[in-house]
């Protein structure tokens, strides 16, 4: 059978016959058989085939046009079908018009042969969906960025002559995406390293890329690069410095310096440095660097002659965080130390405290531990030995219902303090007042606290709504007055090895008779004891009994005594708080008799203790640093 002749045949019978009536049949093309029983038309070549296997040799050949606008009907209906600038033609201008045809055609398929991303046509097969053209193929088309400023453009790694690139040679460039699709991005040097990625934005809006290297440079030059896949805006070209071969040097790390002030959410200056020698043997380029490290790094790079220099690192970045953390210094020298490790010393946030207390000796507004807070910055201080911007009293009471008000609703326009220092002897405390130190150590408020004597079943009201257990009991046994306790030997605690001194095998002294002092039979989770309650006259004493503690999950420090203060007694058996006339720690010679004696040092670790809760205070506190 000539089956070409039959498919003309049967064409021109439906064309005679179209206008004539209303075709009911179904219609198989290329084949004498009937088509499959739900399509109108099928185009097939071999008969018999029922399941899914091949039905023919060639293909349906749709017609190749050249769309020019994604929601009309273009060129169908142009006043010109060869030029898209001529017009509608006059069956589809007006409104009305164009709306009855674009659904008239709805399903109407063709094969698009251009691709144009400003209209969002796309090579290949578009269908007519009644308001626009859609590809067959899901295609995204080409992703469109905003041109890009130099300062969104981060050169990472180290670049020398005769070196091939490695993963820390890349860019990384923030772009901003107008219009999602696939990008390929191309940076060229010259001087024998590229840089290359594609990839696909899937959103409008921020992206960032990272846009590896590859290859090695070949001269010790300036780069300038070349960018295809994005554009840069007027004057941006940025370049990279490669450097000669590297030289053999070695770090010392012990002549690390590191200059300026540190603190949060401030960005670093020019005088945030870290300055350290180096010994060279061999010269040539350098690079020492240091890894992002809480959000700051520090970097040098240059040309060394032999011999030793001092290398400056220039900081950048802004630190995130409130306390002192570790840096790694790496250098890229093929010989020699290579790594050194330094503290960043963070200054902590202006901060406030208050103080509960009563009289000049006892409470925390005595004359030497007022001094000790206030003495210029010499001990808390942006230069003082705890860095830290201001440290000033918010307020101060010996009467404990307006502690309690303070605590409960805040003071003056409902401000907290920082920390609160309350040495309770001649303010014993109240239920209220134990209520509102509750609440307000369960927020994040830091609190030194000294029991006053004879106050175990207030301090029990007060362990119990903290943590749920009542310890206390008043101390019994041994010599009964200005008894002194042997303070832990843990020189890596933070308030026995402070900024004021490492107070680990020294001891202090309770200033009362000792069935005053308030004692501890268990601490709550995770909390330390600073001095047993066991002393060399109680040796019948639980040593898992405690005196001074503190539990780091409330930010909650004990005595258990409010001790006098003094910057003038040098007896031994008064005023266990020694302080020099700057408000600086002394230890002097106490205890309840010559026997038992020992040098204390009841105001350095007072000072430990607030230079702990400041930090506690600026990393987990009540108020938000």
């Amino acid at each position: 059978m000539n089956r070409n002749k039959s498919v003309t045949t049967f064409l021109v019978f439906i064309m005679l016959f179209l206008p004539l009536s209303t075709l009911q049949a179904q219609v198989s093309i290329g084949s004498g058989e009937e088509p499959i029983s739900g399509s109108i038309l099928q185009l097939k070549e071999k008969d018999a085939v029922t399941d899914a296997s091949s039905n023919a040799h060639r293909g349906l050949a749709l017609p190749r046009v050249t769309l020019s606008e994604k929601k009309a009907l273009y060129p169908m209906f142009l006043a010109d079908p060869d030029d898209p600038a001529s017009g509608p033609n006059t069956a589809y201008s007006g409104a009305a018009n164009k709306e009855a045809l674009d659904k008239a055609h709805t399903g109407l398929i063709v094969y698009n042969l251009t691709e144009n991303d400003d209209k969002e046509l796309c090579l290949g097969l578009n269908q007519w969906d009644g308001e626009q053209w859609n590809c067959f193929q899901s295609k995204m088309g080409n992703a469109k960025f905003d041109a890009v400023n130099c300062s969104d453009i981060e050169i990472n790694g180290v670049y020398v002559e005769g070196t091939p690139t490695t993963s820390a040679n890349y860019l990384s460039i923030n772009l901003n995406v107008t219009k999602v699709g696939a990008f390929s991005i191309t940076i060229t040097t010259g001087n024998g390293y590229s840089f290359y990625q594609s990839g696909v934005a899937l959103s409008i809006g921020k992206m960032t890329v990272n846009i590896p290297c590859q290859g090695t440079p070949v001269n010790a030059q300036t780069d300038k690069l070349s960018f295809n896949g994005i554009g840069l805006i007027p004057g941006c070209e940025p370049q990279i410095e490669v450097s000669s071969a590297i030289a053999n040097y070695s770090l010392n790390c012990s002549s690390i310096v590191v200059n300026g002030r540190y603190l949060k959410g401030t960005p670093l200056t020019a005088s945030n440095t870290i300055a350290l020698n180096v010994t060279v043997t061999t010269a040539g380029s350098y690079n020492i660097n240091t890894p992002l490290t809480n959000g700051i790094r520090f970097s040098a790079s240059g040309d060394l002659t032999i011999g030793t220099h001092t290398i400056t690192l220039i900081g950048s970045g802004t630190p995130t965080v409130n306390s002192d953390f570790p840096i790694t210094i790496n250098a890229n020298t093929p010989q020699g130390n290579n790594t050194c490790n330094t503290t960043i010393p963070l200054t902590l946030p202006a901060m406030t405290y208050a103080v509960i207390g009563s009289g000049s000796t006892y409470s925390w507004n005595s004359t030497a531990r007022s001094q000790a807070l206030t003495n210029g910055g010499i001990s808390f201080g942006p230069n003082g030995i705890v860095k830290i911007v201001s440290f000033t009293e918010l307020w101060s009471t010996s009467t404990v219902n307006t502690a309690a008000k303070y605590l409960n609703d805040g003071y003056s326009n409902g401000t907290m303090p920082d920390v609160v220092l309350y040495f309770a002897y001649g303010a014993a405390p109240t239920t209220a007042l134990t209520t509102a130190l509750r609440d307000y150590i369960n927020k994040g408020g830091c609190v030194i606290y000294g029991s006053a004597d004879g106050t175990s079943s207030d301090v029990n009201t007060l362990m119990s709504g903290l943590f749920g257990i009542s310890p206390a009991i008043a101390q019994s046994g041994g010599q009964t007055d200005d008894d002194v306790y042997v303070i832990s030997n843990l020189p890596s605690d933070p308030v026995i090895n402070g900024p004021f001194g490492n107070l680990s095998d020294r001891h202090w002294g309770e200033d009362n008779g000792t069935t005053g002092s308030v004692i501890m039979t268990e601490l709550p989770p995770n909390s330390v004891q600073i001095c047993t309650a066991r002393s060399a006259s109680k040796t019948l004493q639980d040593p898992q009994y405690s005196i001074v503690w503190y539990n780091d999950s409330k930010n909650f420090l004990y005595f258990g005594d409010s001790v006098g203060s003094s910057t003038t007694d040098n007896s031994t058996g008064a005023y266990p708080s020694r302080y020099n006339s700057q408000g600086l720690p002394l230890s002097k010679n106490y205890g309840p008799g010559t026997a038992w004696n020992q040098f204390i040092y009841n105001s350095a670790l007072e000072l430990n203790a607030v230079a702990w809760a400041l930090k506690k205070a600026a990393i987990s506190g009540i108020n938000p640093h």
